[in-house]
């Protein structure tokens, strides 16, 4: 582990257990816990997460690469490459992200999405990456759509979270 890949106006590097305070912190807002169905609720949590990352980047085959995304030596959020190796679809992945409030609107995780996809297709030799985000989260499918993914369907009522059913949007990059 230590790939470090340079964007405009930031770097991503492989998440480290010191950014555990500051990766539950970009849970902490109304939309983040709105458009996850799980996300850390305390630091302990967010430790154990991370430590689950770490691993999975450590494996003999990784089955995924979680980046933090730095701004001026500053934790702005994650973006990561998720259900890498898996039996019967080692040509594919999943992509997710999420970005501290105080850094949004400024292009940052289009191009750290970017960034990551491009990384993921060549390291892993990849033919498909995958995002899922809910229909009500604009911005984040948005961000796929500039990031180059193009929508492949809605998912009616395919989450369920205290009583109430999501859709999902499924956005793609192909090779």
């Amino acid at each position: 582990m230590g790939d470090k890949l340079k964007g405009d106006g930031f770097i991503l590097r492989h998440i480290k257990m010191s950014d555990a305070k500051r990766y539950f912190e970009c849970f902490r807002d109304k939309e983040s816990k709105r458009g996850f169905m799980t996300f850390p609720k305390n630091l302990g949590e967010a430790k154990k997460e991370i430590q689950e990352k770490i691993s999975a980047m450590r494996k003999k085959k990784p089955t995924g690469e979680t980046f933090a995304i730095i701004v001026d030596g500053d934790f702005a959020g994650y973006v990561e490459i998720d259900k890498v190796n898996g039996k019967f679809h080692e040509h594919q992945a999943n992509i997710g992200y999420c970005l501290d409030r105080k850094f949004r609107g400024k292009g940052i995780t289009t191009n750290a999405v970017k960034l990551i996809t491009n990384y993921a297709f060549k390291k892993y030799k990849l033919k498909r990456i995958d995002g899922w985000c809910r229909t009500f989260n604009k911005a984040s499918a948005r961000v796929l759509e500039k990031a180059g993914y193009k929508l492949e369907g809605i998912l009616r009522k395919n989450k369920c979270k205290n009583g109430r059913y999501y859709d999902d949007m499924v956005w793609a990059r192909v090779k």
